[in-house]
């Protein structure tokens, strides 16, 4: 019985270390975007669970306060070419914040934002959960467009307005727009 719980103990540990090399963590790599702060990876984390806890214009104070205290890029202006990607923890609904950017010529030239479920399925391509949020006058499938068409017009996240029915996600976007931003940054110093 010993040799039997061992064996289970050994590949559920293998099979959650796998899951685990799988899923990105954008947090630890942005890490060396402020290498001497001990606590900007902290930082984030929290922005993060004050975005899906607090009310909006909390969520707006801080995040302006944490972007210009931090100097964090809200645009590709000192970016790297390349296609970055950045993703949050997941929320309280097993949601985790995606985002997978193009930068050309210190200019963002695709984007492609999507909320994704922990079993892999996004909120754009999920026909209940866009049934359900149509009663907020629009759903995850037109939002994300136009939030993406208005950061490839504008090139700069803190210029996109918020969808009705859908402010929260304009602050999911932005955080991980700076995640991937960060990223290209990084990767311009390199």
């Amino acid at each position: 019985m010993k040799t039997i719980n061992s064996i289970l103990f050994i590949f559920i540990c293998i099979i959650s270390n796998h899951s685990c090399i799988e899923h990105r963590d954008s947090l630890e790599e942005i890490k060396a975007y402020k290498p001497d702060d001990e606590y900007f990876k902290a930082s984030l984390v929290n922005l993060h669970f004050i975005i899906e806890t607090s009310p909006i214009n909390k969520v707006d104070t801080v995040f302006k306060q944490l972007i210009s205290s931090h100097d964090l890029p809200v645009s590709a202006n000192g970016c790297q070419n390349g296609v970055y990607i950045g993703e949050s923890p997941y929320d309280a609904y097993d949601y985790r914040h995606w985002v997978k950017i193009e930068i050309k010529d210190e200019r963002i030239i695709s984007i492609d934002y999507n909320e994704i479920h922990k079993s892999g399925t996004g909120k754009q391509e999920d026909e209940s959960y866009c049934k359900k949020m149509s009663v907020t006058g629009t759903t995850p499938a037109i939002a994300y467009p136009n939030l993406e068409n208005q950061l490839l017009e504008k090139q700069n996240m803190m210029s996109v307005d918020a969808v009705s029915g859908a402010t929260y996600s304009l602050y999911r976007l932005r955080y991980a727009v700076t995640l991937a931003l960060m990223q290209a940054r990084i990767a311009k110093q390199l």
